[in-house]
């Protein structure tokens, strides 16, 4: 019983000291004490982590990015767009070898790199943003060699994993404040499968969906005073059965969307 009691308790402590060895391989930075760590980390400060689909076009992907520990040679950024679900291929975007540095890449010259146009991308989408650096001693590091308490807590501005969400663009060119009204329509008679219209209230949103039926009618108030509204769509299942048209307060009847709308209508 004894010879037993060891055994278990020197296999226990094998495993312990296995599971230890791969989280310090995962997180090989310790981030309280980076003057002590040979880890090439570099950190990333963007101005805007939200931009609006309607301003792609005009804005730009900007930012300062440093080695707080100053190791670095380079650090290596590379782009991917994840659209419902999907992401495309990842392909290199820029490279960095002086700390601290601004980076400023219009996002059609992101699109560019990535095959596309802005116009290609919507409403929903994200766009992600891969680092590998390589430290004065040749260490090569990417998101994988950290733990997810370091890569998942926004304050220490990791740019080995990171993104900017594509959200619609705020209604313009009619009358904001007021009544506006949501026609929806399911061509199977069975209510929306999961799909809803959203309305974004200077920031406050509210999703209009229904669950049964051919059809369902919603009127949303607008309160005087409002700055923005943005009016977007998330997709469910049979999408080729949804539709909606949206009524402004001037009686402009936007749409019809649908079958399978898309995620902004402005």
């Amino acid at each position: 019983m004894k010879s037993n009691l060891k055994y278990i308790l020197g296999l226990s402590l094998l495993i312990l000291g296995i599971a230890a060895c791969e989280d310090e391989d995962k997180n090989p930075l310790n981030v309280f004490e980076l003057e002590d760590s040979a880890a090439p980390y570099v950190r990333i400060k963007l101005d805007e982590t939200i931009i609006a689909k309607g301003d792609l076009a005009s804005s730009t992907f900007t930012g300062t990015v440093d080695d707080p520990s100053d190791n670095v040679a380079s650090w290596e950024l590379s782009v991917t767009l994840e659209s419902g679900g999907i992401a495309s291929d990842t392909v290199p975007l820029a490279t960095v070898t002086e700390f601290p540095s601004d980076l400023s890449i219009p996002y059609t010259d992101i699109a560019s790199a990535l095959g596309i146009t802005v116009d290609d991308i919507s409403g929903g989408d994200f766009i992600r943003f891969l680092g590998k650096s390589t430290g004065t001693d040749g260490t090569v590091t990417t998101v994988a060699n950290y733990s997810a308490t370091l890569t998942g807590q926004p304050e220490q501005l990791q740019a080995f994993n990171f993104i900017v969400l594509v959200k619609c663009s705020p209604i313009s060119g009619t009358t904001v404040p007021g009544t506006w009204v949501i026609e929806m329509q399911d061509l199977f008679g069975d209510g929306w499968d999961g799909a809803f219209v959203t309305f974004e209230i200077d920031g406050v949103a509210t999703d209009y969906t229904f669950t049964a039926g051919e059809a369902a009618t919603f009127n949303i108030n607008v309160p005087e005073g409002t700055t923005s509204l943005v009016v977007s769509y998330t997709s469910g299942a049979f999408e080729e059965e949804h539709v909606y048209t949206v009524e402004t307060p001037d009686g402009e009847v936007l749409g019809p969307f649908g079958p399978n709308p898309s995620p902004c209508i402005n």
